[in-house]
């Protein structure tokens, strides 16, 4: 038997921590004296301490420990409390990655603009509210003010009417980003508490309606002051940071009228000064295909690795324009009967090269090459090209399974892991598909890797 005092050194954890274990019934004293009290250990018991401090640092709670050691545990739900750890963690490091991501954003931002960003944009959970509204539509954003002081006067004969008081600031629903100068619709609406007996049922027929919004568990809020920016730019301003942390928007833009008067229901002539914008996010969705074909686990979606590759040279056969009508998959076809004619070839990987800057053609035209890697562009063959692609740093992505699930997997790396990550693309935009052995045509278990070029 071991003294407390010496079974914590051995052990390398504190005489208070024992007392609580034991206190806990998750490492009992093998003996205590019945005269002294002391508290004596066996090494046998250092196994098990161990895996309490092992199972700790996992970031388990006591609790969760004591029911991990529980002997009636069953294996099955042993793997099930792990695997919720590991969901747990998972999700943590997510929110820090896209906080960080933030901070790395406003770094550059201070960087570039030589200032503190002159608008703040903040996630807010908003609570469901009764509402009382009216609808109109607009044509042009000049009749915008005019229209919602109609609406407002008739909002307010209805409250006064059925003797009720507005609950907060008067705002507008907005259902397209309202800089367009084509119809839109508008609806005002005010929160609202009604007397006992008041329900839907009492505005039957009347050009308003009472109804409910649902809580937004993530809603992104700017204030518009009149000051730093108009109330458009603020708009663009909301707009691009939606964009920027890959978020997608869920519903109607919302113009809250802030103002100190207590009685909101008072109309006014002019928006208030200050006007809080806010609009209804949700993280911007993986497609389907990602979802089911490119990770296992719930925290690997996708996740690239980062090379460094020097310049090389291309040899093979090009196309130049947007891709309508599935001209691609025409000229890997061309590539596939005629590949055996490129000379000093390198490796036997083929290569999807995509450069954007096109000094030719529409806007929007891009030039794919189906080509391989040569040592020496001389003596090429009848309408093949040669082209060198510069020293980049690379995000590089597998796509697994079949062709018909690319353009999803294009769509992720660009509208959801590329803002989330903070990096900025190279200028001209430049990404390339590598084909080697691992790709198999029509094949589920197919495999390739996109190279999506970086800023160091």
């Amino acid at each position: 038997m071991i003294k407390i005092g010496d079974f914590s050194k051995l052990a390398h954890v504190t005489v208070k921590t024992l007392h609580h274990y034991g206190e806990l019934g998750l490492l009992r004293p093998a003996h205590i004296d019945r005269y002294t009290g002391y508290r004596y250990y066996a090494l046998t018991q250092l196994p098990r301490l161990n895996r309490i401090m092992a199972l700790k640092d996992l970031g388990f709670s006591l609790e969760q420990i004591t029911n991990l050691l529980d002997e009636k545990l069953s294996l099955e739900e042993m793997r099930g409390m792990l695997r919720m750890k590991k969901f747990e963690l998972a999700d943590r490091v997510n929110a820090e990655q896209a906080r960080l991501s933030q901070v790395e954003m406003r770094l550059r931002q201070i960087e570039e603009e030589g200032q503190s960003p002159k608008y703040e944009i903040v996630l807010k959970d908003i609570s469901s509210m009764l509402v009382l509204s009216t609808k109109s539509t607009i044509t042009s954003k000049v009749a915008f003010l005019a229209t919602r002081q109609k609406l407002q006067a008739l909002l307010s004969s209805n409250l006064e009417r059925a003797r009720i008081k507005a609950d907060g600031p008067w705002f507008s629903l907005l259902s397209e980003f309202p800089s367009v100068e084509n119809k839109q619709s508008i609806e005002l609406a005010v929160s609202v508490k009604l007397r006992c007996g008041q329900s839907a049922g009492d505005w039957a027929g009347a050009p308003v309606q009472l109804r409910e919004l649902k809580a937004v568990p993530s809603m992104a809020s700017t204030i518009y002051d009149g000051e730093n920016a108009s109330l458009g730019s603020s708009y663009a301003n909301l707009f691009a940071w939606i964009k920027r942390n890959a978020y997608e928007m869920t519903g109607s833009y919302r113009e809250i009228y802030l103002s100190e008067i207590g009685d909101s229901s008072q109309e006014s002539e002019e928006l208030s000064a200050f006007v809080e914008l806010q609009c209804p996010v949700e993280r911007a969705a993986i497609p389907l295909s990602v979802l089911s074909t490119q990770f296992s686990q719930k925290d690997k979606i996708m996740q690239p690795k980062f090379i460094n590759k020097p310049r090389f040279t291309v040899v093979g056969f090009s196309y130049v324009g947007k891709n309508k009508n599935n001209e691609i998959p025409q000229l890997w076809g061309t590539f596939n009967q005629q590949a055996n004619k490129i000379k000093n070839m390198i490796g036997e990987c083929a290569y999807g090269a995509c450069f954007s800057d096109i000094k030719w053609g529409e806007d929007g035209d891009f030039e794919y090459i189906a080509c391989y890697e040569v040592s020496d562009a001389s003596g090429l063959a009848d309408n093949m090209v040669a082209r060198e692609v510069p020293t980049y740093k690379y995000a590089v992505f597998t796509h697994r399974g079949k062709l018909d699930t690319l353009q999803d997997t294009y769509k992720y790396i660009y509208e959801t892991w590329l803002p989330q990550s903070g990096l900025e693309l190279v200028s001209p935009h430049f990404d390339m598909e590598l084909y080697d052995d691992r790709f198999a045509f029509d094949s589920d278990k197919s495999e390739f890797d996109i190279y999506v070029a970086i800023e160091e």
